[in-house]
């Protein structure tokens, strides 16, 4: 962070990138917070979202690939999970975080949360055993990162309280969806 002498801070941010989908992952998966805002903005970057979350749940299935019913759990879980995260994220800024002055349509929330499912492509490797696991783990800890991130660049929270509310929540509510497939599963 420098000091620009005209008084506020100056944080550089890296310049727009392409819209294209495989621009917006890579630069989603790496927390640009312009490429969150920017698919924020563009609505025709909805068909991009549904392709890429589509893509991530099938990684999800190929991950598991030993088990045909994890196959298809995981694959359902990760489109619920996504569905959740964005719900949840349209919901409180909607109506607990009504003060702030950001646009949080579910559409809006839909591509933003949409868009960090990138690095859930990488669940494909899953099934390797010893790493498998980890990869598994890894990415899901990314995607949540990745929501993170989004949310609070694209709804104008001033720190990650809210966000850290509105992931708790998505967290426990795909807990308890995952709990209840797996036991029926």
């Amino acid at each position: 962070m420098n000091h620009e002498p005209g008084g506020g801070t100056f944080e550089p941010e890296p310049p727009d990138g392409p819209g294209d989908l495989a621009s917006r992952v890579v630069n989603a998966a790496l927390l640009n917070r312009r490429t969150f805002r920017g698919i924020q903005e563009d609505p025709t970057g909805t068909a991009q979202v549904y392709i890429l979350v589509g893509a991530a749940a099938i990684a999800a299935g190929i991950g598991t690939l030993g088990d045909l019913s994890l196959v298809v759990q995981n694959v359902l879980l990760t489109v619920a999970g996504w569905l959740i995260y964005a719900h949840v994220a349209w919901f409180m800024r909607s109506y607990i975080f009504d003060t702030i002055h950001a646009e949080a349509s579910r559409p809006n929330m839909l591509r933003v949360v949409g868009i960090a499912y990138g690095p859930g492509l990488l669940r494909a490797f899953g099934f390797f055993p010893g790493v498998g696991e980890f990869v598994f783990v890894a990415a899901t800890i990314w995607i949540v990162v990745g929501i993170a991130v989004g949310l609070r660049s694209t709804l104008a929270f001033e720190n990650y309280g809210p966000v850290a509310g509105i992931i708790a929540i998505g967290v426990l509510l795909n807990f308890t969806l995952s709990s209840i497939v797996f036991a029926f599963g």
